[in-house]
């Protein structure tokens, strides 16, 4: 049969059979299609990295524009367990520290007592006599407290407002009375319960001998001046002032034997080791008239 003949031409001649050719070739071209599909998805991809890689380096250049645009920021304060000292330097090293300027040292205690003058061992006090200024004017001569007695009635008392009542005088242990014997002037501003006065001769007085006043102030290892206005008319008064912080005193006499007011001011210097008061007393020490013979006080100031 003609096909039987020509398949045994073909294995007799040795050609390969058409169809056969025709398989190989639809190999090839079956093989070049796999490979063209892996080269485009192969280049798909490389193309899809690329485009990645581009967008980053875009954003990292943005991105670091954008830091060097914005202004500087403080880094934070290093907390306290957080601080490290640096370490010193190695020896032959020239880095050294750097000096820092230290405030003025404020003295110590023991410098300031040092400095300060030593509080007196023991009471100090002295009392001196003078004459009396034709006028006085308490508020500026006591600038720690002042007092005026007999103003407006046997007693009465005008004082320094401000004062604080460090001039106290005792309960009186007699008569007294109103004068206005003085031949000088007492004026004062910032008094109460008068406010002020331009210059007034009134005081009080007491009558008989061992009569008087008896006054006090307060006492320190500051210095204080205590000044007293006093008066006696046939008498001697005899002032008396101690400290009470120890033994120290004085005493001073002031004597008029004639029936008018004779004046004086007795200074008291004082000073004590620690807090205390002087005491004063002002008494008729010998009465020589038959009439009201005694001591008169008429102010008192402190310094």
């Amino acid at each position: 049969m003609p096909s039987t003949d020509d398949g045994r031409r073909g294995s007799r001649t040795g050609h390969r059979a058409p169809h056969t050719g025709v398989r190989r070739r639809a190999g090839l071209t079956e093989d070049g299609r796999q490979w063209n599909e892996f080269l485009s998805s192969a280049a798909v991809i490389l193309a899809g990295v690329l485009v990645v890689i581009g967008f980053g380096f875009v954003a990292v250049r943005g991105l670091k524009g954008n830091e060097e645009a914005a202004p500087p920021i403080d880094p934070p304060a290093p907390a306290l367990g957080d601080l490290r000292l640096p370490p010193p330097p190695s020896a032959g090293s020239n880095q050294g520290l750097i000096p820092l300027g230290s405030p003025s040292p404020s003295p110590s205690r023991s410098t300031a007592e040092a400095t300060a003058p030593p509080p007196p061992s023991r009471d100090q006090l002295t009392i001196v006599r003078d004459a009396v200024p034709s006028v006085v004017r308490l508020s500026d001569e006591g600038d720690s407290d002042w007092v005026h007695w007999g103003l407006d009635g046997t007693f009465s008392l005008e004082r320094d407002k401000k004062g604080e009542f460090r001039i106290l005088e005792g309960a009186p242990t007699a008569p007294r009375f109103r004068h206005s014997l003085s031949p000088q002037r007492f004026a004062w501003s910032g008094g109460d319960p008068v406010a002020s006065n331009a210059g007034t001769t009134t005081g009080i007085r007491t009558c008989g001998k061992g009569n008087g006043f008896t006054l006090s102030a307060p006492a320190g290892t500051t210095p204080r001046v205590l000044k007293l206005y006093v008066g006696a008319v046939s008498a001697r008064g005899k002032l008396t002032a101690r400290l009470s912080t120890g033994e120290s005193r004085g005493t001073t006499v002031l004597e008029q034997r004639g029936a008018t007011l004779r004046t004086a001011v007795l200074t008291v210097a004082y000073q004590a080791p620690k807090s205390g008061q002087v005491r004063l007393t002002w008494t008729t020490d010998a009465a020589y008239g038959k009439g009201c013979s005694g001591v008169a006080l008429e102010a008192a100031t402190l310094s």
